[in-house]
Order: structure tokens, then sequence, then C-alpha cells
């Protein structure tokens, strides 16, 4: 029987050459500059930065084996190029610990397409996250809908940022209406998709009884979630949407617990989880590592014929 192992299923390890420059990687890209700019006076949240081996030993300290690299919403093709590219040799480099999600744009239309099928041969396992709020598009749009179909043919999951459509504003919040989600997951019964921050709250949405029975190829992440929920929230999805539909992530280096710790961390949130989310010790493997290796066990696929 393989052993159990904790995996994250969201984190954002970008090029060290992006965030030792910022200045001129955000003068680039606006989007990456406003979700990634340090807050004036020094508090709150906000994105830290660690390199591959540093993402790792945070992972050893946490108990942490295995980290699902997520992309960026770059509206930069060449940063999206670039951003996959260091993914893709962290990949060759770690292959026993890492999973790869390609970060594209929808909006880039046949670009962002022929990325996907350059990264599926290069051994990424999913795509993602992806940002409508950030690129400029809703899940109505014919982009969005392309990469979708895209990723059937490769058979890669698709991870979307979901925006809370309540509470507070803060940088990156994502208001782009969720209610055309249900009817896509209806649409495309194959589609495997990564609904992260605990969906924006659709696992309730999902109970409706017209969608419920399609919902069963849908995953929550829980990324972000002691920014934005109190900890039972993680009972409370898996009570709604069972227990091997939750996926641990964290969005890490981001600074879940801004006011206690300044610096990039996984322990805490690991064990927030395990003392105080209520897990049973089988609900625990699930959603801490064997719903995400379940669900990435899809290999690199090496071809020349173009499927999407």
């Amino acid at each position: 029987m393989k052993p159990f192992q904790i995996w994250d299923s969201h984190v954002h390890l970008f090029p060290p050459e992006i965030y030792q420059n910022w200045d001129k990687y955000a003068a680039m890209d606006e989007t990456f500059a406003n979700l990634t700019r340090k807050p004036a006076n020094g508090k709150g949240t906000e994105e830290a930065w660690v390199n591959i081996e540093e993402a790792l030993a945070c992972a050893d300290e946490a108990g942490v084996w295995g980290l699902g690299m997520q992309g960026w919403y770059w509206n930069d093709p060449g940063l999206m190029r670039l951003h996959n590219d260091y993914m893709a040799e962290a990949l060759k480099k770690y292959p026993d610990r890492l999973r790869g999600f390609i970060s594209v744009n929808p909006k880039f239309g046949r670009e962002a397409l022929d990325e996907i099928e350059r990264c599926a041969s290069l051994g990424f396992s999913g795509i993602g996250e992806l940002g409508p709020g950030g690129n400029g598009y809703d899940f109505e749009d014919p982009g969005f809908t392309a990469v979708l179909e895209c990723a059937m043919a490769y058979d890669l999951p698709v991870c979307i940022h979901c925006g809370e459509p309540v509470g507070h504003k803060y940088p990156g919040k994502d208001m782009t209406p969720l209610s055309p989600l249900p009817e896509i997951v209806r649409k495309y019964p194959k589609l495997k998709l990564i609904l992260a921050h605990m969906g924006g709250g659709l696992p309730f949405y999902a109970l409706n009884p017209r969608y419920r029975k399609h919902f069963q190829n849908v995953w929550y992440d829980m990324a972000t979630n002691p920014l934005l929920y109190h900890i039972s929230s993680i009972r409370a999805v898996i009570d709604m949407a069972g227990a091997d539909h939750l996926l641990f992530g964290s969005d890490f280096p981001l600074l879940l617990y801004p006011s206690r710790c300044r610096q990039a961390d996984m322990t805490m949130f690991v064990e927030d989880i395990r003392n105080h989310a209520g897990l049973s010790p089988k609900e625990w493997e699930l959603v801490m590592g064997d719903n995400f290796q379940e669900l990435m066990s899809k290999k690199s696929i090496d071809t020349e014929e173009h499927l999407c």
C-alpha cells in the first residue's frame, strides 16, 4: 500500500527573475502588480517570495510531501511562457514532489491553446489557476470555453479562481459571477474542475437537485481559507460535497496568518486543520493528499498530434 503523503494543491512559485526585478515586471503586467504589491505600511496580507528549493524546505518543515504549482493570470504572453518554462524545469528536477498547472490566459486565443499543448508534452498535469477577473473575461467567453475543451482533450483538470460574492474588498478579489459554472458542469460531464477558495460558496448551490448529480467531477480547494473563513468551513464543505471532493491547498507563499507570522510558512495552516477542523483519520487522508494524488494521476502526454 502506498504510504500517505500530504500534498498542497495550490502554491504559486514564480521565477526568481520576476520577483527579484519586481518593478520591471509589474510595469509589464498591471494585474500582477496589483496583486503582489506590498502594502505601504508594511502590514496586512501580502505575497511572499520563495524559490522551488525554499518552498520544498517549508514543506519539509510542515510535513508536506508534494506541491501543486499553480500558474498565474498573466496578461503578457511572454511572461506566461517564462513562468511555464520555470515550472517545467522544476518538474524535471523534482518529479516526485511537484505537479504543474499550466499558466494560460484564455484571451490569448490560439496562442493559449498552443501553450497548453506545449506544456502538456512537458509533463504538466493540470491547467490554471485561471483568473477571469484578472484577465478580463467571464465564464461564457468563447476563449474560456476553448480552454475547457482543450483541457478535456488532454484530460487535464482545470483550476479556477472563484471569488466569494460577499465580504470585504481586498487585492485580488474576483467578482466574476459564478452563476454560469453549474451549467458548464452539466454541459461538460468529463471536465475535471477544481474551484479554488472553497468555490466561492458554490458547494452550497451544488446541492440544488437540478445540478447535484453533475458535480461528481468538481473539487474545491481551501486556498486562503484562514483569510476568508472560519476553520469550521472545512467541515461544512465536507458535509455538503463529501470529503472526496475537498483538496488541501494553501496559496503558499501568501501570508495566511499575517498578524502572527510574516514569513513564508506552511506549518501553521496544516496544524490548524489537524487540530481544529474536526476531520476523521480517513477524511484527513482524503483531503490532505489522497484526493489530489488521484486527481493528478494523469501523466504527461507525449504526442505530436494537435488535440485542440
